[in-house]
């Protein structure tokens, strides 16, 4: 896992796809999120815009993929994300291939509340809790960037 600020997207250099990631996402502000999937190369490296009400933890899950390397950009709102390693959680629903998913139970390692400007880089062992409130509810706008796991 990976947590920074996309100021700092020079330190990501030497890491070209994520790089060229971050790069697109800098581009990108509350005026023009896109209102859908934006495809840079097919199955490889796209990004989906993600609107969503913040909520208590205990309402969250965890979740992780193996095929997508996840960079979660926010733009607007403050979003908790919790983590964990996938081996120190237990499964509750196995991973669909299909959607690329698995979702778990058990307990975080860390809690991050990440403001505009803020990204994580999520790796296929990282388990991660998303859309989790600060205070009370709020609205939370993000763009999901999603890097194949085959193109790093």
């Amino acid at each position: 896992m990976i947590i920074d600020n996309i100021k700092n997207i020079y330190n990501y250099k030497s890491f070209s796809i994520i790089y060229k990631a971050l790069q697109e996402l800098s581009k990108l502000n509350i005026e023009n999120i896109p209102t859908s999937t934006i495809v840079y190369e097919e199955n490889k490296l796209f990004y989906n815009p993600v609107s969503l009400i913040s909520k208590p933890e205990y309402e969250c899950i965890f979740e992780a993929h193996k095929k997508y390397l996840d960079v979660h950009y926010i733009l607007e709102g403050i979003e908790g994300i919790s983590t964990s390693s996938i081996d120190k959680l237990k499964v509750q629903t196995p991973y669909n291939n299909e959607k690329d998913i698995a979702f778990y139970n058990g307990e975080a390692d860390g809690t991050y509340y990440l403001n505009p400007g803020d990204f994580m880089i999520f790796w296929p062992t990282d388990a991660h809790k998303v859309a989790i409130m600060k205070n009370s509810p709020s609205q939370i706008k993000k763009i999901v960037c999603k890097i194949s796991v085959d193109y790093l």
